[in-house]
């Protein structure tokens, strides 16, 4: 019977094939358009199917008692956990391999909270699952299974681990698109790492207790119990009311005193300290320190033949272009990760800090980091009130929108027109200190902005420029803002310091230095381009 089984689920894996290779749509799915040839339906039914499958045809389902009886779909909807169960059993050598496999099913902390233990790690898996999609997958295809939908995207990532795991107990998952062989990508040993640091510090801090712990545990919890039973009996040996309350007091206090084998099948809850529990995994901090190290010796490789230049981070690659020839950016495997770290305040600066840095690459920079799904993320961050990322979020807003100018409808859809238009004044006075002083001092800078103010500017002008070229709705939104109002404040305060200058008693050569510092000659460039577009 297990073996008429087995053969079954082969049979309905050659049916699946066969449908969707007859372009034979899922019950309730896709439907036939009006006036559509019988082949562009088929093509079309064919390309909008997905199906996921545990074997190949001839395969045999795993069955065994390490395991759920339906392991495919449990690494499908409950990734962690299988995840962390099939670590322990293929890491004899490690230190986890001492835990009950069931004990690591109690691992404190909730999917979606990633300063839990278990949120943690759900955190890390998404990060590399993702990374290794993007590093083997066409970008079309990625773009369609890993970011147009969040229940597929997540559906594939589980897929891959699926994937790894099955292979081990010898079967081959099949998949419609079809999915280049990832279970041996160098990425699933840093996830084998983070899983094993993971474990480890939960052991450490007594959230998971190894086997020979919880015997000697058990052990002593019940020489203890049978210690205060004797002294109680000898207590209330004179009356049996006293040796019952001896008795009713002792026995509930120890419910460890179980038989080992019962006590080590028993999954206990975890507790309120044990739901508290945090792990300080280094993943994503390593990961920013290798893009670190990358952006600082970029590789350019010329397309279509084997040369290599290296070239330091902070050499002009403006487009991507030198001399001439167009280089080919070579994608940093990081760059998925860095999308994840944006999610987290603990490295978001450094993150951003590092994007900006690699966006300076050119072109081919922008659009690796457009194509991985940064877009969401740096519009979503224009929303933060936090000083520390402005300045970073503005010199990559101006990147995007060089790269791309259709990016300006999500940002006049998304209201980030203000943020910029006040940005025009970063490190400057009030716009209208000038009326009723001579001439006032900027406004200190942030400290991790260093003497970039005027940069910082310039960057927002061109910003606001590029959302008002040729762009009705945006020229509308920053007509409504008062961007007109605010380029000519600013332009008119050049006028006013030159006036100064003349009349004042400070040479005349100090006070230009300051007026260029504050309104350089790009700057007011920029500023005239607002004003025209």
């Amino acid at each position: 019977q297990q073996q008429q089984q087995r053969r079954s689920f082969g049979n309905a894996v050659d049916a699946m094939n066969a449908a969707a290779a007859a372009g034979v749509a899922a019950p309730g799915g896709i439907g036939r358009m009006a006036g559509e040839t019988e082949a562009a339906y088929a093509a079309r039914a064919v390309r909008d199917t997905i199906v996921l499958c545990p074997t190949s045809p001839g395969d045999l389902l795993p069955m065994g008692p390490e395991f759920p009886a339906d392991l495919f779909t449990s690494c499908l909807t409950t990734p962690i956990p299988i995840a962390l169960r099939w670590f322990v059993h293929r890491n004899p050598l490690s230190r986890a391999s001492l835990l009950d496999p069931l004990r690591v099913d109690s691992i404190p902390g909730k999917i979606n909270d990633r300063k839990t233990p278990l949120g943690e790690l759900n955190w890390i898996f998404t990060a590399i699952t993702d990374t290794i999609a993007w590093q083997v997958l066409p970008s079309p295809l990625f773009q369609r299974l890993f970011r147009q939908d969040l229940i597929v995207a997540s559906m594939f990532r589980n897929f891959l681990l699926a994937d790894r795991i099955l292979r081990t107990l010898n079967c081959t998952p099949m998949s419609h698109p079809a999915l280049p062989t990832t279970h041996d990508h160098p990425l699933w040993l840093s996830w084998d790492l983070a899983v094993e640091t993971c474990l480890d510090q939960l052991m450490k801090e007594g959230v998971l207790v190894d086997e020979a712990s919880e015997k000697r545990s058990v052990a002593t919890a019940a020489s203890t119990d049978s210690e205060g039973v004797g002294n109680a009996g000898e207590t209330g040996g004179n009356g049996g009311i006293g040796n019952e309350i001896a008795q009713g007091q002792t026995r509930p206090s120890h419910p460890a005193s179980l038989a080992p084998a019962a006590a080590a099948s028993v999954v206990s809850p975890p507790s309120s300290s044990q739901s508290r529990a945090q792990i300080t995994a280094p993943f994503f901090a390593e990961q920013l320190t290798a893009f670190e190290i990358w952006l600082e010796f970029a590789s350019l490789r010329l397309q279509g033949s084997g040369e290599c230049q290296v070239l330091q981070f902070g050499d002009p690659l403006s487009n991507g272009d030198i001399s001439g020839r167009y280089f080919y950016l070579e994608p940093p495997e990081q760059l998925p990760v860095v999308l994840q770290v944006l999610l987290s305040q603990a490295h978001r600066v450094r993150a951003l800090a590092l994007l900006r840095r690699f966006l300076d690459l050119g072109n081919a920079a922008v659009n690796l980091a457009l194509s991985v799904g940064i877009f969401p993320y740096v519009l979503k961050l224009l929303q933060s009130s936090i000083d520390e990322y402005k300045h970073v979020l503005v010199g990559i807003w101006a990147k995007i929108l060089l790269f791309d100018s259709s990016c300006q409808a999500d940002l006049v859809k998304d209201g980030a027109l203000p943020h910029f238009i006040r940005h025009l004044h970063w490190g400057l006075p009030d716009p209208g200190a000038a009326a009723s002083s001579n001439l006032p001092n900027p406004l200190p800078l942030p400290a991790t902005m260093g003497d970039d103010g005027a940069g910082q500017r310039t960057m927002a002008a061109v910003i606001l420029s590029s959302i008002c070229s040729d762009y009705a709705p945006g020229q509308k939104e920053c007509l409504a803002k008062n961007l007109h109002g605010f380029c000519a404040t600013l332009l008119s305060s050049v006028e006013y310091l030159s006036t100064v200058e003349d009349s004042g008693s400070t040479p005349g050569i100090k006070r230009a230095s300051i007026s260029e510092e504050r309104v350089p000659a790009s700057f007011r460039l920029w500023l005239c381009l607002c004003l025209g577009n």
